[in-house]
């Protein structure tokens, strides 16, 4: 077993080289085998710069191109030779480790002439390069500032003719109070309307009567009560009658709530007139009405 070990930025890395491994491809070229050992942080600069580095063995430029193989013969040979018995390749060696450096080429040399130019040009195109750094930046400002602008002038419209509208404003605001009137007026009558179910459907049949007396199962003893004499002082006008030949409750009831429907209850659309002089009464502040609608049934 050989162990590569690579010196790169003044760092130590180790590969073990098994020979007897079938598997292991000797023929690997120096350069793929330098980048399949250093961590992969330095790969890729590596990779980039490439013809940048260089590679010395025993102090001396080894090519990137050179396989491991041919590496590890000559390391073979110089052991093999430096033992005296008569055995050849013996592979019993005292030095299996193989140092190999990795160091980036100087910059130095090339065209005097192109040198001078840019040592004479430098300290002048560095400037103005930097000056026109700036106003490119300038002019991207500028360029920001002016959208910036035209944005601010669009947010201005919109606040003022939208937003701060007093039209829009109060015409939200009164939809607004609407919808909010209507929702407390919608939930109070819902509510109204609930439990004036929920007790017509609790206080059951005494209510079946209210807008209307079937007089046709009236008995001969009914007919001839005080209350039907009445009827005939009142010319037949009188529509209701109770068991005991009192006045209904539910006429009462009705006059109570509205006296030109108590009336009407009463008397039937025959009494038209009365109704209309309690309507006419009971627009002056109710109390009128209600007087003459009693008046009227209890007549």
């Amino acid at each position: 077993m050989y162990k590569i070990i690579f010196e790169f930025n003044n760092i130590n890395y180790t590969k073990n080289i098994l020979l007897n491994n079938e598997f292991y491809n000797t023929q690997i070229p120096l350069q793929l085998l330098f980048i399949n050992t250093i961590p992969k942080k330095h790969t890729y600069d590596f990779i980039k710069n490439i013809n940048n580095y260089y590679f010395i063995k025993d102090n001396k430029l080894v090519h990137p191109d050179t396989t491991l193989q041919y590496i590890i013969n000559r390391l073979e040979n110089v052991n093999t030779h430096s033992y005296t018995h008569s055995y050849t390749h013996s592979y019993t060696y005292t030095n299996n480790h193989i140092y190999i450096k990795c160091y980036p080429k100087l910059k130095g040399g090339g065209d005097p002439i192109t040198d001078l130019i840019g040592l004479i040009l430098k300290p002048i195109i560095e400037p103005i390069m930097g000056i026109g750094d700036l106003f490119m930046m300038l002019i991207n400002f500028a360029i920001w500032l002016y959208k910036f602008a035209i944005w601010f002038v669009f947010f201005l419209l919109w606040v003022f003719t939208d937003l701060l509208n007093p039209v829009n404003f109060f015409t939200d605001f009164f939809n607004t109070i609407v919808v909010i009137v209507y929702s407390i007026f919608s939930s109070v009558f819902n509510i109204i309307l609930g439990l004036l179910a929920v007790s017509v459907n609790t206080v059951g049949g005494w209510m079946q009567g209210f807008w209307g007396w079937d007089q046709s199962n009236l008995t001969k003893s009914d007919r001839e009560s005080n209350y039907f004499r009445k009827i005939n002082r009142s010319k037949g006008k009188k529509c209701y009658l109770t068991n005991t030949n009192t006045v209904p409750f539910s006429v009462i009831l009705g006059t109570i709530l509205c006296p030109p429907i108590g009336v009407f209850m009463d008397m039937g659309i025959t009494g038209w007139l009365n109704i209309l002089i309690c309507i006419l009464l009971t627009l002056l502040f109710y109390i009128p009405g209600l007087v003459y609608a009693l008046l009227v049934i209890y007549a």
